[in-house]
């Protein structure tokens, strides 16, 4: 199997080496915890994303459990004040959801990178629930084709139930 592969299925580099790579996302996966939101490029909040939400799911099994102990000391960097914020706020804070516990919001702005020589795009990645204000979302326009027949078919909807 070429390197790079993961069970089959091609990482990003983000970096390097592989050690490279998982120091970046520990950074950012203890940015996340640690401030809830982080902004940072597509690339990167994507990939942390995944990281993230396992994470959570691990962390549900809770401090006693050994796989669990050791999956969140090797995220936190074994950083008392992360996983205490990690297992006393988001995992009760989560202990109903299932599935994703995180949202990316892209950006408009584009970062450029000089050692690429490449415009990056920049997104937010932020754990759902959190306290923050939230980000605006990227709304709807309403005169594309499929937006107008919606709205043509909720207005005749609306005048049938009204002459019945």
């Amino acid at each position: 199997m070429p390197r790079g592969m993961a069970h089959g299925i091609p990482f990003k580099k983000l970096g390097h080496s592989p050690k490279q790579r998982l120091d970046m996302l520990r950074i950012l996966v203890g940015a996340l915890i640690k401030h809830e939101r982080v902004e940072t490029s597509f690339l990167k909040a994507s990939e942390t994303q995944k990281y993230m939400n396992r994470l959570i799911d691990i962390a549900k099994y809770g401090p006693e459990n050994k796989y669990c102990a050791d999956m969140v000391s090797f995220w936190t960097k074994d950083d008392e004040s992360l996983k205490n914020k990690l297992f006393d706020v988001l995992v009760p804070r989560y202990s109903t959801a299932k599935g994703k516990y995180t949202r990316i919001a892209i950006l408009q702005h584009y970062w450029h990178n000089e050692s690429i020589k490449r415009d990056v795009r920049m997104s937010v990645l932020e754990l759902k629930g959190n306290p923050l204000p939230p980000l605006p979302l990227k709304e709807q326009n309403p005169h594309t084709l499929q937006n107008v027949l919606i709205a043509a078919a909720k207005e005749d909807w609306n005048k049938n139930e009204n002459t019945k």
